[in-house]
């Protein structure tokens, strides 16, 4: 009788404390939901107001379809793509010896010639000042970094496959130094092929590039914009003399006649698989000067033509203005993969009220070509691929660039297109410095 008593005893005690928890906890629930709640005066969102609110989840993940954007074409259509990233940005500041990728395998017999598909000697990232370099330490700012998988026979799970791997950033806001800058009868360690020694006799031709390391080969496609201004001179059938400046394209020097606005610039289209050089057809080159050049002046002829052929190497770094669709890949097939926007740059640029304004090819229609229409991207070629599709080499100078010799010949190709060839011109570009302590490269 006493256990029974006992435990009669804690079971009363068990249930008088489970009702002051009880109590308790409707005591707090009133004071939440009445007085905190309304002293605070926060309110309870829905579904699509938390929509709205920016950092909600940092981590996104998108599927595309191949064939859901405007310009479908057959290298987007096979394909489903997947997509991961981060809603956030990222910066960095790095320096690299060598980067090479892709090397061998099958584009050597699509492009000609052994190498790998991206060779570049002493690459920097860092920001930018205007379209040059910034400082040292400054980084390169990616916005919404990801990853993304190109999935063909995503419908049937035995055959489903990656054939494509891309990682980029809805825009990249940075500067990419590149090589280095050799002098005379120094002896160039990467660049053997013209002689392993610089000898700077020349304005133009292999002596030139024996002087520069840089980009040996890019697989890609670049939408450049350039503009360059160079002091020419040339003896006329060894009797007249030239001496003038020459601009294209849109600069800010003041010895020029070229301007700044839109419709001054070049853009200009380049892709390919290991491509090795930069060039103009038929650029137009407005001179400005004395003696024979004012003569020219005064009867308008002092737009000339001219083929620029530069090696790749001679170019020592490039920068991007806030370019959207930036991104590396490789794939073991042609892929042209959606653009981040899920809209063609005309429509993006469009919607943002730059058309006419932009410095971009695509936001002209002057230089837009159908890339600028559609909402995939240029066909990312077999192998590794950057995609850069606004990349600045803006307000090249050399004030000292002497073409010996014109023949007569010579001399009228300047006066049609496509103009008189200059081939590897020494375009004076010199390489950022961003390196410390036991870096020397730089």
């Amino acid at each position: 009788m006493q256990v029974r008593r006992k435990v009669i005893e804690m079971n009363k005690n068990k249930k008088i404390c489970n009702v002051r928890i009880f109590i308790a906890l409707l005591m707090v629930s009133y004071s939440i939901s009445g007085k905190a709640l309304s002293h605070s005066g926060m309110v309870e969102l829905e579904d699509s107001d938390l929509r709205e609110v920016s950092g909600q989840g940092l981590f996104v993940a998108d599927m595309i379809r191949g064939d859901e954007l405007t310009g479908a074409n057959e290298y987007s259509t096979p394909f489903n793509f997947y997509r991961v990233g981060m809603d956030g940005e990222m910066q960095l500041n790095l320096n690299m010896t060598k980067l090479q990728l892709g090397c061998g395998g099958v584009n050597d017999f699509l492009s000609g010639h052994a190498g790998c598909d991206i060779d570049i000697d002493y690459v920097s990232m860092m920001g930018r000042d205007g379209y040059k370099p910034g400082d040292p330490q400054s980084p390169v700012t990616l916005d919404r970094p990801y990853m993304e998988f190109a999935i063909k026979n995503d419908d049937t799970h035995t055959m489903r496959e990656v054939v494509g791997i891309k990682i980029g950033a809805a825009t990249v806001d940075g500067f990419m130094a590149t090589g280095r800058r050799y002098y005379n009868g120094v002896v160039n360690e990467e660049n053997t092929g013209f002689g392993s020694t610089c000898n700077p006799s020349d304005f133009v031709g292999a002596n030139v590039v024996g002087c520069h390391s840089g980009l040996n080969s890019v697989s890609g496609f670049l939408g450049t914009d350039l503009s360059l201004t160079m002091r020419v001179k040339a003896a006329v059938a060894g009797l007249i003399p030239l001496d003038a400046w020459g601009c294209t394209g849109r600069t800010t020097t003041t010895v020029d006649e070229c301007g700044t606005s839109q419709d001054e610039s070049i853009f200009v289209d380049l892709a390919g698989t290991r491509m090795q050089s930069l060039g103009l057809r038929s650029a137009v080159l407005t001179l400005n000067g004395d003696g024979i050049v004012s003569l020219l002046q005064a009867i308008g002829l002092n737009d000339v033509y001219a083929q620029l052929n530069a090696d790749a190497r001679t170019v020592h770094g490039l920068a991007f203005a806030e370019t959207g669709d930036f991104f590396l890949s490789f794939q073991r097939e042609p892929v042209a993969y959606p653009r981040y926007a899920k809209v063609s740059p005309t429509e993006e640029f469009t919607e943002q009220g730059l058309m006419g304004v932009a410095l971009d090819a695509c936001a002209t229609t002057t230089h837009d070509t159908p890339r600028c229409h559609s909402a995939y991207a240029v066909p990312a070629n077999t192998g590794w691929w950057m995609n850069a599709p606004s990349a600045k080499l803006v307000d090249v100078f050399n004030d000292d660039f002497d073409l010996g010799n014109v023949s007569i010949g010579g001399a009228l190709e300047l006066l049609g297109a496509p103009g008189f060839l200059i081939e590897n011109p020494e375009l004076n570009f010199h390489r950022a410095q961003n390196c410390y302590g036991s870096s020397k490269f730089c």
